[in-house]
């Protein structure tokens, strides 16, 4: 057995994997499943560490450049078959799920997801329209440790060689001859530690006061310490065991209680949690590198090794994360548009266990062709752990079959279905592209509408006073008291009243002269699919709504309309479709943000399960804010979703539009009759 293998770290990273793969696609189950991947870094640091100081050890040196090509080598071959798959299988799906894949792609071969994904305000856990290849933001964080901690390394074995002298004379001068504390290895795991409490106490530091943790969870600099805890514990002992192992009994039984305790943590803890960054991924990071170290105690024992299933699951770790994620997504989207071979309305573990297999089937392909033949030609002996049993494994994988022409054929095939891809992506979703092109119509509607306004203008005189009776009264003229009760039978008759309207095009509300809008609607991809119908109902309004937005921008979006004095006295907020842990204290914000004598019209977010918690709670904001009327989309079209498109959450015809119009003009009427903010 070579000094460099050690049995049962693949039975850790398979922990790991199952972890992040339940996490995915049974968010329930394991919501701090996400802890899988700081096992993965925990691995990584311990490793690279351990390897490169194995050949600063053994050649006096350590070849950065060629680390950094043996790393490219290792990754990359997986990484580009994991994009060609999923450019290809993207074809199946709606465009919508293709926009921006360009950048995507970009972003993966440039090792800059994470960074990307910070860029475009995404949230790790809430996305509409998910990015395919946002798990890739795990290999940047990697190989942007790679750059620093491979440069670092060798900039530390470097000075610690030209001043070794130095170095020796202290050693002498403060512990005698026989005790040498300032060498090499201290020194290193010194740096590592450093890093690590850096990179820790950065993490809290900008958790500290954020809605939505996803750009510290994506950052490199609060992301790293796990892996310099994996790195620390390389420094110190490498793939030596201890001198003085645990007993055997002692050491399984912990490394059992180790990674029993990371899988409860995983069913406690959420992503937004703040126990998640203050104790969490430090505790997993830390179980982990003490697991490793249980491993190292274990190496002499003949009869300790992975457990068979485990280490089939852990050498193929890599492959299954990379395929794990597009293809649940891709599967998804195809359930959802009823597409073969998954009938209308299939239930969540019908696709979910179909990318399960999908995964281990490309998985064993890339594992088989991409990894082991890579593993053996790119690394050389002394340097991997895992490689030199991938390359064991896959040499009786290839003895049994050969399927390299089948895949090459395939692999080409799919590299000209990718390139198609991308040259075909769209610039924009289909709700940006109709909301568009309605535009036009809607611009020609209010021209002609504000034509006829002012025809009556000329001919009626008293209306240059603002009195004709075709204009809506302006709010602030009404003052009635607030009625709770009566409120939410109201709110509740609206939503009845917004679908059995009389006429095809609903109540239509006089058109105000331009820049005399009294409405604001600040909205998500749902306002955007209903904008057209919005404007053609309500007349000159503001809509201001946009693809993935949440309720984290409404603060923010408030305070800019009222500073350019663009803020209507109805403010329509329709942010809650992208529901978000933090939605309740943004809607508390946003609320804050709402100037003296606007009225603010919340609408009920309706398409997931997971929306019907926000609901109830936009439906009780009135209980806290008196001038905030409900316009209940959710209580509006739950039994008519065979008007929504295929995700049961965006419209699909004018039909749905207008319901959606109709409610917010009578959520509106409705506003007047109460009292505006004070």
């Amino acid at each position: 057995m070579k000094a460099t293998h050690i049995r049962g770290i693949e039975s850790i990273r398979a922990v790991g994997v199952v972890l992040v793969l339940i996490y995915h696609l049974f968010t329930n189950v394991l919501p701090g499943g996400f802890l899988g991947v700081d096992v993965f870094f925990v691995i990584s640091g311990f490793l690279v560490t351990s390897l490169l100081l194995k050949e600063q050890q053994g050649k006096g040196g350590i070849s950065l450049i060629g680390f950094y090509v043996r790393r490219v080598k290792r990754l990359m071959p997986a990484v580009i078959f994991m994009v060609v798959v999923t450019l290809s299988l993207s074809l199946l799906i709606s465009p919508d799920m293709r926009v921006g894949m360009r950048e995507q792609t970009a972003a993966v071969f440039g090792w800059m997801t994470n960074y990307f994904e910070i860029a475009m305000g995404g949230s790790y856990e809430e996305q509409l329209l998910p990015h395919l290849f946002v798990h890739t933001w795990t290999l940047g964080v990697e190989m942007q440790y790679y750059l620093i901690w491979g440069a670092a390394l060798c900039v530390i074995c470097y000075l610690h060689q030209r001043f070794s002298r130095r170095i020796e004379y202290l050693n002498r001068f403060i512990y005698g001859l026989d005790r040498v504390v300032v060498s090499e290895k201290f020194i290193i795991f010194a740096a590592c530690a450093g890093i690590a409490i850096f990179s820790y106490v950065r993490m809290q530091l900008k958790f500290a006061g954020i809605d939505d943790p996803s750009p510290v969870y994506y950052a490199t600099s609060t992301r790293i310490y796990p892996l310099m805890i994996g790195s620390a514990l390389g420094a110190l002992t490498g793939f030596r065991s201890p001198k003085k192992p645990a007993p055997a009994g002692l050491a399984m039984a912990l490394l059992f209680v180790s990674m029993a305790v990371i899988v409860l943590m995983s069913r406690a803890l959420t992503f937004s949690a703040p126990q998640t960054y203050s104790l969490g991924i430090l505790a997993a990071s830390l179980l982990t590198v003490f697991a490793l170290y249980l491993l190292l105690s274990l190496q002499p024992k003949k009869f300790f090794g992975d457990i068979k299933i485990l280490a089939v699951i852990g050498r193929r770790s890599f492959s299954i994360y990379l395929f794990h994620w597009p293809l649940y997504n891709i599967f998804r989207q195809m359930a959802a548009a009823g597409k073969w071979p998954f009938p209308e309305n299939s239930p969540h573990y019908a696709y979910s266990i179909a990318a399960i297999i999908a995964t281990l089937l490309l998985a064993e392909v890339s594992y088989r062709v991409f990894e082991t033949r890579r593993a053996e030609k790119a690394l050389p002996a002394q340097e991997t752990a895992a490689a030199e049993a991938d390359v064991r494994a896959g040499a009786r994988a290839r003895r049994r079959a050969n399927p390299g022409r089948v895949v090459a054929v395939a692999f080409c095939v799919c590299i000209a279905i990718s390139l198609y891809t991308l040259g075909t992506v769209p610039s924009k979703t289909s709700i940006e592209t109709d909301y568009l092109h309605q535009q036009v119509l809607v611009n020609s509607y209010k021209m002609a509408q504000y034509n006829d306004y002012l025809s009556g203008l000329q001919m009626d005189p008293v209306a240059l006073n603002g009195k004709q009776g075709g204009l809506p009264p302006s709010p602030s003229e009404i003052a009635n008291g607030l009625d709770i009760a009566a409120d939410a039978e109201q709110t509740q008759e609206n939503a009845q009243n917004a679908i059995n309207r009389e006429d095809a095009t609903g109540p239509v509300m006089p058109i105000a002269p331009p820049g005399g809008a009294n409405v604001t609607v600040i909205g998500d991809s749902v306002t955007l699919g209903a904008a057209d119908a919005i404007q053609q109902t309500l007349g000159s309004v503001i809509v201001d709504a946009k693809v993935s937005r949440n309720m984290g921008a409404g603060a923010e979006l408030v305070t800019e309309y009222a500073d350019k004095g663009e803020l209507g006295e109805y403010v329509v907020i329709a942010l809650f479709t992208n529901v978000q842990s933090f939605t309740e204290s943004a809607t508390n914000d946003t609320m804050a943000a709402i100037p003296p004598g606007h009225r603010v019209i919340a609408v009920t977010p309706f398409g997931k399960d997971y929306m019907e918690p926000t609901a109830e709670m936009v439906r009780r904001l009135p209980l806290f804010y008196d001038y905030v009327t409900v316009a209940d989309w959710n209580a509006s079209i739950r039994d008519h979703v065979d008007l929504l498109a295929p995700d049961g959450m965006h419209m699909n015809g004018d039909d749905s539009k207008q319901i959606y119009a109709n409610l917010l003009a009578q959520a509106i009427e409705q506003a007047s009759k109460k009292p505006a903010k004070q």
